[in-house]
């Protein structure tokens, strides 16, 4: 019997967090026997697979980087009905999987987004994340999904049919995925499931990091182009990197 859920975590080298997001995931209040744990590596070098082998359910490594690729083949890999996306340094609350279990239970549902809270940060960092999902909500009473994917769960026959992720784009691959996804069906919002999330890509080059999302953001709406890449924070050594190494 195939799991309802495969929940996916794509990582490149996680090991600080992944201890503790693999850890959420296995504490939800749902059956365990009816979700399946998936973590997709691009050859992590700090010892994030050897932490994920001891937890998840699969492992899936890859030589290529990419969070659209690294989901796209978790993906590949599962076998439950919906699939949960949740990003390596985020933890989900106990009953996330199941308040998301009643939103599908509405066969015109192909996608729900949770909420990610910051789990530490200072004012600007969580204004940012606190933003961000209130634009979501905006956006989606105007009929206009775009959903983070920090914490965000597709029905599996909707994401194999529009392709998955497109993995040409370094961001905004998860708002392009559920504007695609919506025209097969209802994309819902659904905040009683919630989850933390590390603020750590802001807490150096904080307004750099925001503009550039921005930016990139408005002009996927308006071209449906976005950028090329999207370096780990820890590589960024100067506000200038992200705009140079997509110019």
């Amino acid at each position: 019997m195939n799991p309802v859920f495969s929940v996916i975590i794509p990582t490149y080298n996680e090991v600080q967090y992944t201890d503790r997001c693999l850890t959420s995931v296995l504490g939800q209040d749902f059956p365990r026997n009816e979700f399946e744990v998936i973590v997709s590596d691009a050859s992590s070098t700090d010892g994030t697979v050897e932490k994920a082998r001891s937890l998840a359910d699969k492992v899936i490594v890859s030589e290529r980087r990419g969070i659209a690729h690294g989901r796209n083949q978790g993906a590949k890999a599962a076998g439950g009905e919906i699939l949960v996306f949740v990003d390596a340094d985020v933890e989900l609350e106990a009953d996330f999987l199941r308040i998301i279990a009643d939103s599908f239970k509405n066969a015109c549902v192909v996608g729900v987004t949770g909420r990610a809270w910051p789990s530490d940060g200072g004012v600007f960092q969580r204004f940012v994340y606190f933003g961000t999902y209130e634009l979501t909500r905006i956006f989606r009473w105007f009929g206009l999904p775009l959903f983070p994917g920090l914490c965000v769960a597709y029905r599996r026959k909707a994401f194999e049919a529009v392709g998955g992720f497109r993995e040409d784009f370094g961001i905004s691959e998860d708002l392009d995925l559920s504007r695609r996804i919506s025209r097969l069906g209802l994309c819902k919002t659904e905040y009683r499931a919630r989850a933390r999330v590390s603020t750590r890509r802001l807490e150096q080059h904080a307004l750099s990091t925001v503009l550039f999302h921005i930016y990139y953001d408005l002009r996927y709406l308006l071209t449906g182009s976005s950028a090329r890449t999207y370096p780990k924070a820890e590589e960024i050594a100067s506000s200038k990197d992200l705009w140079r190494m997509n110019s």
